[in-house]
């Protein structure tokens, strides 16, 4: 609120640029920023896509900043060694659930004459990696920083970015993530605290690795189906659903489930609905929807949006189906492993 009248009196041209940036939120996705990174006695090229499968605590400061200092401290003290202690055992350098974190520290000052510090500081406070928010030939600095922040502040001149020059940010880069998308941003916060350690930590606990899939071939080793009867088209307990139905359907291929998969038709809010029983997190196995006016002739439904609900150890799944108009139709199903 103290910043309108000094936004009106400055003068549009110069003061809206400043004024008029809002940081991206936490839940939304980030574009594959890129930055420099020292290897060695050089700078390689890098961006976010190179930390893939894991988490990435970045923070972008000005190493000759103390209160920039002082927050990356933070960083290093509440976030890092934290999840680097060594009384995590085995989830050392990794969130509750096991995903890896990367820490990496981007200086907004590209000029050399700052490399010593940023080295010392960096390994100081734990961040295995240090950079620039910079391309390697320095030029073009806080890009990054500008993207996080909601927009670029044209000039050389830190000061004109006000106090926005230490800021943290943290993305989730697990491709099929059980809980973020790609690239979701988990934290974007300038001047970090220690008052924010216990709800960083949690927001980094909360990413989940993505799912390991089950594939049928993986899935047979697991049931010891009879030899005579371990085909993917055999049914060993005689409940008319295969072994490779069983599969899909989570069921168990040496007992007889009543009522087979569950497949059935069900009235919904928009018309008829197939509906059915699918195992959590399969692989390599392809469904069709098919329908049938005769039972010898089978057509695959095109554009259906089946929706699933998460019931525990297996999912329900709801597929809204076209309307019909004429005689009766039959549906069925169409597994193929890949």
């Amino acid at each position: 609120m103290k910043l309108l009248p000094f936004a009106l009196f400055a003068g549009p041209l110069l003061a809206a640029p400043v004024f008029a940036q809002v940081q991206l939120p936490v839940g939304s996705v980030s574009a594959n920023q890129s930055f420099a990174v020292r290897s060695g006695s050089t700078f390689t090229a890098a961006n976010l896509d190179s930390y893939a499968g894991k988490i990435l605590v970045v923070m972008l400061m000005t190493p000759w900043c103390p209160f920039c200092q002082s927050n990356t401290i933070s960083v290093g003290d509440g976030i890092l060694d934290f999840f680097n202690a060594s009384t995590r055992g085995a989830l050392r350098g990794k969130n509750d659930h096991g995903v890896e974190i990367r820490s990496l520290l981007l200086s907004t000052e590209p000029a050399s004459t700052w490399d010593a510090t940023n080295a010392s500081f960096s390994s100081a406070q734990g961040f295995q990696q240090w950079g620039l928010d910079a391309a390697t030939n320095r030029t073009n600095p806080r890009v990054a920083l500008g993207y996080y922040r909601g927009g670029f502040i044209p000039g050389n001149n830190l000061y004109d970015w006000g106090e926005d020059r230490r800021r943290l940010v943290v993305l989730n880069l697990v491709a099929g993530s059980a809980s973020h998308q790609n690239r979701e941003i988990v934290i974007n916060q300038n001047f970090f605290d220690s008052s924010q350690n216990a709800a960083a930590r949690a927001a980094i606990n909360a990413v989940r690795p993505a799912p390991v899939l089950r594939t049928y071939t993986a899935w047979t080793g697991t049931v010891a189906l009879p030899l005579n009867a371990a085909a993917a088209h055999h049914d060993p307990d005689g409940d008319q659903v295969t072994n490779l139905q069983e599969f899909f359907h989570g069921t168990n291929p040496l007992a007889a489930t009543p009522g087979g998969a569950g497949l059935a038709l069900a009235a919904g809010s928009a018309g008829l609905e197939l509906t059915y029983q699918r195992a959590n997190n399969l692989g390599g196995i392809t469904v069709e929807h098919l329908v049938s006016t005769d039972l010898v002739t089978w057509t695959a439904l095109p554009g259906l949006a089946p929706v699933a609900t998460d019931a525990g150890d297996h999912e329900r799944v709801r597929v809204p189906l076209p309307p019909r108009t004429g005689g009766p139709a039959f549906y069925r199903l169409r597994l193929t492993t890949n």
